[in-house]
């Protein structure tokens, strides 16, 4: 019989493992741009970050967005070709 814990379980997983990753990701960008992004300003959907913020804060990450990439690939196991 299929159990329904089981079925919930591999939801969890998946919130859990996108918490995480948003985290590594807001560490990353906060060391090289010293902007505290909260994580609900930040989405990670097709290998690209979206960050939704004001047009200053945008602004400062896309300056660095190249070292930004580099560490995210170097030091995580996220997979991000982009961030817009």
């Amino acid at each position: 019989m299929f159990n329904i814990s089981s079925f919930l379980d591999k939801f969890s997983k998946n919130v859990a493992d996108t918490e995480f990753h948003k985290k590594q990701v807001i560490e990353i960008i906060e060391k090289n741009t010293q902007l505290n992004i909260s994580p609900k300003d930040i989405e990670i959907k097709d290998c690209v970050v979206y960050i939704k913020s004001s047009p200053a804060v945008k602004n400062k990450i896309f300056i660095f967005k190249n070292k930004i990439l580099e560490n995210i690939i170097n030091s995580t196991s996220i997979k991000i070709v982009d961030i817009k």
